[in-house]
């Protein structure tokens, strides 16, 4: 939960730090098993999600960056569409990834909704990757989807 949730969402810091997060996690991790504090599976889960959150987190980061500037930047103001037509800020599940397009899971009455495909710069799905989770609200025009805000 350190990693995956609050070092995304509460911690605002440079990619340097982030990778530094994911590094440190790794070695208390390891250095928590060689000392007997925690099993050896639990120190050996630790150590691979330091090592994932180390590569992951700049990533994640650089993309969010990317979306937060194309949601910025959109000719689609959301204080002009129908609340049928606006998603409000939600955490949604990076399901499908195209060059420049995702799939996000919505849950709507119960049930997952994908709503597809939202146009994203190229750049950022080259960051991203299925099953990440993306803070944002979105827009719909004429039956397309659009990011509107984007958080982490």
């Amino acid at each position: 939960m350190f990693l995956d949730y609050f070092m995304v969402r509460k911690v605002i810091v440079g990619q340097d730090l982030l990778r530094a997060s994911g590094t440190v996690s790794k070695k208390l991790s390891r250095w928590l098993g060689e000392r007997g504090y925690v099993d050896a599976d639990a120190a050996s889960e630790g150590a691979e999600r330091g090592a994932d959150a180390a590569r992951d987190l700049p990533r994640a980061e650089r993309a969010a960056r990317i979306l937060w500037e194309a949601a910025a930047n959109s000719v689609v103001d959301p204080t002009d569409l129908s609340e049928d037509d606006l998603i409000d800020f939600d955490h949604f599940t990076i399901c499908k990834l195209r060059p420049g397009q995702l799939w996000l899971t919505h849950f709507e009455s119960g049930k997952e909704q994908p709503l597809a495909p939202i146009a994203v710069p190229e750049a950022a799905t080259k960051l991203l990757q299925e099953g990440w989770d993306l803070g944002c609200a979105l827009g719909r025009v004429r039956g397309k989807w659009w990011l509107v805000e984007v958080g982490s």
